[in-house]
């Protein structure tokens, strides 16, 4: 990432938000709302040096079977092209989420 990119470059929805399909959705605000596939997920969201860090996240905890809810251990993110490519705590990357169109 270059170093003048900002929140705006994030604004906006990453991965499908068809039902059953992990997503997330970037405000202004500085507020992410998306799902997991399964549960709906409510989080805070700051941007430095060009990763996204997590914080306050909030999630519904339903059960749904055969589902990989990996979207929920999400500690940060940082965009490579078109892609977002998320991570866990421990700096593991857990997945990807294409932009939306």
């Amino acid at each position: 990432m270059n170093s003048t990119e900002n929140m705006d470059s994030f604004e906006g929805t990453w991965g499908s938000p068809e039902p059953g399909e992990p997503h997330l959705q970037f405000a202004a605000d500085g507020t992410v709302v998306g799902s997991d596939g399964c549960n709906r997920l409510m989080r805070k969201w700051t941007l430095e040096d060009g990763v996204i860090y997590f914080h306050q996240m909030v999630s519904t905890m339903m059960y749904c079977e055969g589902m990989d809810t990996w979207l929920q251990a999400a500690a940060s993110a940082r965009r490579q092209g078109e892609t977002l490519q998320v991570f866990d705590r421990a700096g593991v990357q857990i997945g990807v989420l294409p932009r939306s169109a």
